[in-house]
């Protein structure tokens, strides 16, 4: 796995928690998001400029640049929000694969209280969240466990057992913003990992990109794209991993079946009632499947 999720703190898990964090204090109610949590993890003066309406566009053009990155980032968060606030009794436990600053075990906390909730990351990123979060005095509830590893040297399967999770119960599993940035050996072994462990009729949520996001030459023709995918690779965090192809084929090489799947046109309408976001927002598609 590259730095995404290996030692140091990533760069797009706190772009995303600024994105969040700048949604919050959007008066526009289709921007607008539901994420308290995020103001509270970003540094105090990005925190302050999200709030006023002048310095807000200021962020949104200096660190949101690209192309309906910021719109496709608020209808993931509200859509995977959705699920979260209608999620079934049934459910025993879930697993937030690269968690990031997350903060749904909190937000949610109600709704999963039935349920154990694992945040898997690397001990950097998950370090910092654990301090912010104390920082501001903010207590974790009971059911959620932090499972912090090294994938280069640990073995993914041996820490949730040492952590406590359990096989074929019913699961809901996150990746968030994480198979774009994942190799081919790690996207088998993350989804070989949810098919072995879960039970039936457990969900698995993720988003991934088409294979033009991940293909240089085929990047390289479009300034835009260009522009954000050499920002990506700067610090280590460019794309690797996209589907080409029908979404159904890769599924069932882990015995899931598709459920939804959405993209760009789909996430303006439901949540901004536009016909799409813009080119970056275009290359991604939010996948809902079930064991």
């Amino acid at each position: 796995m590259n730095n995404r999720v290996e030692g140091k703190v990533s760069i797009t898990a706190q772009g995303t928690c600024l994105g969040r964090t700048v949604s919050y204090y959007e008066k526009d109610i289709n921007y607008k998001s539901n994420d308290y949590i995020a103001p509270i993890l970003v540094p105090s003066y990005l925190g302050l400029l999200a709030k006023y309406g002048f310095s807000r566009k200021i962020l949104k053009k200096q660190f949101l640049k690209a192309p309906g990155n910021y719109e496709y980032l608020i209808a993931r968060t509200k859509f995977i929000d959705s699920i979260f606030e209608n999620i079934d009794d049934s459910i025993e436990q879930v697993l937030i694969f690269g968690a990031g600053f997350d903060s749904r075990a909190i937000r949610f906390k109600s709704k999963l209280a039935k349920a154990t909730v694992f945040e898997l990351d690397a001990p950097g990123t998950q370090q910092i969240k654990i301090d912010r979060f104390r920082g501001q005095h903010i207590e974790f509830p009971e059911n959620l466990k932090f499972i912090s590893i090294d994938f280069n040297h640990e073995s993914l399967s041996k820490k949730l057992e040492e952590t406590g999770f359990e096989k074929n119960k019913k699961c809901l599993f996150l990746l968030e913003g994480l198979t774009m940035y994942l190799n081919q050996e790690s996207i088998d072994n993350t989804f070989n990992l949810v098919d072995n462990y879960s039970g039936e009729n457990s969900l698995i949520v993720f988003d991934y990109v088409s294979a033009s996001m991940v293909s240089r030459e085929k990047t390289y023709n479009d300034p835009k794209i260009r522009q954000y995918y050499e920002f990506l690779a700067k610090v280590g965090e460019k794309p690797r991993f996209a589907i080409d192809g029908q979404i159904q084929d890769f599924l069932a090489n882990y015995n899931l079946l598709l459920l939804d799947e959405l993209d760009s046109t789909r996430l303006a309408k439901k949540y901004f009632n536009k016909d799409d976001f813009g080119l970056i927002a275009q290359k991604f598609r939010i996948v809902m499947a079930k064991k």
